[in-house]
């Protein structure tokens, strides 16, 4: 074989693995772990559920009953500030990112979403989420556009009015023991990117429900109260240990940095294919 053959053919494969490999290149983003560079206690008894951050404070939650103490203020440095309880069993509390400010809430088996009105106290809003799983949590989108809830591998996404925009299925969800309850119903956003948690490992997904990588959070919880816990507050992710633990804040730099496989294909694997066509132009081939 002549050598420009050679080198045409060995062009060739290069860009064609690169198209293939464009999810396994996406992945690079993420590192394989990452190490809590936030931690404070956890005051609230079980069960846990998520935490939030409104530019201000940390506000954190918990559910199984709509009596007793549920609710948890703390300061930016982890210094608990007062509890509180709001009668509402939550299975969230989350922030519109484009605000903050306002702490909104979910309870369990109602689609009403909740707003703080002072301290501890919240009021039913008129936005009412249709067709929710009865423990599924609830946030914001990255872009504070959409109400996000998810179980069982889909996730339903929905206006600001309420109304039901649509589903997304999650390709090949149900690795790691996610499948299972209490993990299968917990989601995070943020950037343009979703987030689900199982023991440890945390998936990183598009809005189409590609898987773009996981990565291990190292001496994250573990079981029933940390696998409720999954949530994005101050520009990292949460886990609680569990009741009375520590909360736990990994900072897995900036989401909208976490790079595409469509991006990947188009800046790197376009160049790719435009080297080949200018070297077998300049070749005659």
């Amino acid at each position: 074989m002549k050598a420009t053959s050679r080198k045409l053919v060995i062009l060739t494969v290069l860009a064609l693995g690169f198209f293939h490999g464009t999810r396994a290149v996406a992945a690079a983003g993420l590192l394989s772990s990452y190490t809590a560079d936030v931690t404070f206690s956890d005051p609230l008894g079980s069960s846990s559920m998520t935490i939030t951050f409104d530019g201000t404070h940390y506000w954190t939650s918990s559910g199984g009953s709509t009596s007793g103490v549920r609710y948890a203020q703390i300061t930016s440095n982890g210094t608990l500030v007062q509890t509180f309880s709001p009668g509402l069993d939550f299975r969230s509390v989350f922030v519109n990112p484009n605000s903050r400010g306002t702490v909104y809430a979910r309870q369990y088996g109602n689609g009403t979403i909740y707003q703080q009105t002072s301290p501890g106290v919240f009021s039913a809003t008129s936005v009412n989420l249709s067709g929710l799983n009865e423990q599924s949590a609830v946030v914001f989108n990255g872009a504070g556009q959409e109400f996000l809830a998810f179980n069982a591998g889909v996730v339903r996404r929905y206006n600001l009015s309420g109304t039901l925009l649509g589903t997304v299925s999650l390709a090949g969800w149900g690795a790691n023991g996610e499948g299972s309850y209490p993990q299968d119903r917990g989601i995070a956003a943020a950037g343009d990117y979703w987030f689900t948690y199982v023991d440890r490992t945390l998936s990183v997904w598009d809005t189409l429900g590609n898987r773009i990588g996981t990565t291990t959070l190292v001496g994250a919880g573990t079981g029933f109260d940390p696998n409720f816990s999954l949530s994005i507050a101050n520009g990292r992710v949460f886990i609680t240990d569990g009741p009375g633990g520590l909360w736990q804040g990994y900072k897995i730099g900036d989401f909208s940095a976490i790079p595409e496989p469509a991006t990947w294909a188009l800046l790197g694997g376009g160049s790719l294919l435009g080297a080949l066509f200018r070297w077998r132009r300049r070749r005659g081939v």
